[in-house]
């Protein structure tokens, strides 16, 4: 049962947490500024459309969530900056479009999620927050990034994704310990040439590329999704501490990869997908600690056998190719978790997929097989294998109507009689429909 109103007593409470998330609250009393022992006060996910400014009396408050409201309707209390011991503050979600300037006040602020907003500025005098190290003002309407930031010089993280910024200010770079950055889907049309002396940058979302980001030498995450690129620059090469690469949803060829890729030898995530792609790179196959790679979407033909070399992958994604056939070295892929092979024009598989002793789902769907290798009755750890529109007789389709426990059982069972000559999983469905009725 959701609460849609707070009783006056709410003040006489000695409570450190008050937890009054995903309810029906429109307001907020003015008795909440008696909890004079509240750290952490969460009102997320309701409809409340104002503060009382009692509010600011909560001189032990440290959190405060008040993310997916209607606070738009009335304008934020100039009180809140009296919370001089607040850490966090999440007001994501409101559709807001103005914030006070007294917000700056909040001199141990630490955590500030402002995104979800219809927000076109926030005031320069935020850049007194000394004590910032993590800012959200994604999907926003921001336009300009004030110079001002750079008094957050303890920042780790920055977020200003999904604006309409056009430029980013050269003082972003004084920012020495801020280790993630995202500037995706705004419209930049350059970045600041200072950007590539960040060493302390760890996780990068970009729309666009710098050919100098080579000396981004620290670099674990980058992100490069849906920008239309074309080519990727051969200075990728030297992010030798890049553990994550997502080029998505791009223009790029296979002559636009560059060989350096396989320097990249600490790369766990490698994601190619929705690209022009028709056979894989042989680089990629040298990255032996790969954990995930994700290949969906492109126009590869065929898979190089080398793939058989990343034993350490546990997720595998060739979804939507033109793929005929896989290379038995699948086989080797022991640790492997999770297959998806679906939506091509595969109509065999190797017998060496027994092998896969990992595995926990196996997509097939929307291919030309015929067959099953009797070998997947040895996958016990199975418990997903999709196999739907393929034109399968072995098994039969009753038996594959019955889901992944039935087919790999079916298997199993029928194991020793079919592979005697070419019987069809229609004729042994017959036969042990037969055996029942004697």
């Amino acid at each position: 049962m959701s609460i849609d109103k707070l009783p006056p007593t709410i003040g006489t409470l000695l409570c450190k947490e008050l937890l009054l998330g995903e309810n029906d609250l429109t307001t907020l009393p003015e008795e909440i500024g008696k909890l004079v022992n509240i750290e952490i006060l969460d009102a997320s996910k309701n409809r409340i459309t104002s503060i009382p400014i009692e509010i600011g009396l909560l001189r032990t408050l440290k959190q405060l969530y008040l993310s997916n409201n209607k606070l738009f309707c009335t304008p934020l209390p100039a009180k809140l900056g009296d919370l001089r011991t607040l850490t966090k503050l999440d007001l994501s979600g409101n559709q807001l479009d103005e914030l006070p300037v007294e917000l700056s006040n909040l001199e141990n602020l630490e955590y500030l999620d402002l995104s979800d907003n219809q927000l076109t500025s926030f005031p320069l005098e935020y850049g007194k927050l000394h004590q910032m190290q993590t800012f959200n003002i994604s999907k926003n309407q921001l336009k300009v990034l004030p110079a001002e930031i750079s008094g957050w010089v303890r920042l780790l993280e920055l977020n200003v994704s999904l604006n309409q910024l056009i430029t980013l200010p050269s003082q972003i770079t004084l920012l020495g310990q801020l280790s993630t950055l995202n500037v995706s889907s705004n419209k930049l049309q350059q970045l600041p040439e200072e950007l590539s002396q960040m060493v302390s940058l760890t996780d990068l979302d970009l729309k666009e590329i710098p050919y100098d980001i080579g000396t981004l030498i620290n670099l674990q995450k980058l992100d490069l999704y849906g920008n239309n690129m074309k080519i990727v620059p051969r200075e990728i090469g030297n992010l030798v501490n890049l553990q994550s690469l997502d080029i998505r949803n791009n223009l790029l060829l296979l002559d636009n990869i560059p060989t350096e890729i396989g320097r990249l030898v600490n790369l766990k995530k490698l994601s190619v997908s929705g690209n022009k792609l028709v056979a894989l790179p042989a680089e990629i196959c040298t990255l032996t600690n790969l954990k995930e790679l994700e290949c969906a979407s492109n126009q590869l033909q065929a898979i190089p056998a080398e793939i058989g070399n990343l034993t350490q992958l546990n997720k595998i994604n060739f979804s939507a190719n033109k793929l005929t056939a896989i290379p038995s070295t699948f086989g080797n892929l022991a640790e492997l978790q999770i297959m998806d092979l679906k939506s091509n024009e595969i109509s065999e598989l190797p017998e060496t997929l027994g092998g896969l002793k990992a595995i926990t789902k196996i997509d097939l769907s929307h291919n030309m097989l015929t067959e099953l290798p009797w070998e997947f009755g040895d996958l016990l750890t199975l418990s997903v294998l999709d196999v739907s529109h393929n034109p399968l007789t072995i098994p039969p389709n009753p038996i594959v109507m019955k889901g992944t426990e039935a087919i790999v059982q079916w298997l199993k069972k029928n194991e020793k009689e079919g592979r005697k000559g070419k019987v069809s999983g229609l004729e042994i469905q017959q036969q042990e429909e037969e055996g029942k009725k004697k």
